[in-house]
C-alpha cells in the first residue's frame, strides 16, 4: 500500500507576514559547509497570490502582495560569522542596517546584494476603491 500514494498541501489562504529561511549551512559527517550563493530577491512588489488556487484567491480580499519588511544577513564563513538585518522604517520608508550597537541607513538596492539568511515579508494593505462623484 506504500507505493501508491500522493501527498498533497495547498495553502488556502495567505497570513499577514511570510518569513522565509534560506538555507545557507550544510552538515555532512565530516564538515559544515556555508553556501555564500547571492539570491536575487524582490523588496517591494513580491506576489505569493500565486501559491493559491484561482478559487482561493478570489476569496483572499486582504490582497496577496507582500513587502520586505526585514532581511537577516549572515557574513563571514560557519564558523566565525557574524549577523546584521536590514530593517525598514515604515514611517519614513527609509532601509536601516544593524550590526551589533552600529545603525547605518543603507539604500535598498543594497539588501538585495547580500547573502540573505531569513527575510520577513509583509502584506500590503488593500487599496480602498476610488469613489466616484456623481452630480
Amino acid at each position: 500500500y506504500k507505493d501508491n500514494f500522493l501527498k498533497k498541501f495547498e495553502l488556502t489562504r495567505l497570513p499577514k507576514f511570510i518569513i522565509l529561511f534560506i538555507k545557507r549551512f550544510t552538515k555532512n559527517t565530516f564538515f559544515v559547509e556555508k553556501n555564500p550563493t547571492i539570491v536575487n530577491f524582490p523588496v517591494k512588489g513580491i506576489e505569493f497570490g500565486d501559491l493559491l488556487s484561482e478559487e482561493d484567491r478570489k476569496k483572499h480580499k486582504d490582497g496577496t502582495t507582500y513587502d520586505l519588511m526585514a532581511n537577516i544577513v549572515h557574513d563571514g564563513s560557519w564558523e566565525k560569522g557574524s549577523y546584521k538585518v536590514h530593517v525598514l522604517h515604515k514611517g519614513s520608508g527609509q532601509w536601516y542596517e544593524m550590526q551589533d550597537l552600529h545603525v547605518t541607513s543603507i539604500l535598498p538596492q543594497m539588501i538585495t546584494l547580500t547573502e540573505a539568511y531569513i527575510q520577513i515579508y509583509e502584506r500590503r494593505d488593500p487599496e480602498p476603491p476610488v469613489k466616484m462623484e456623481t452630480s
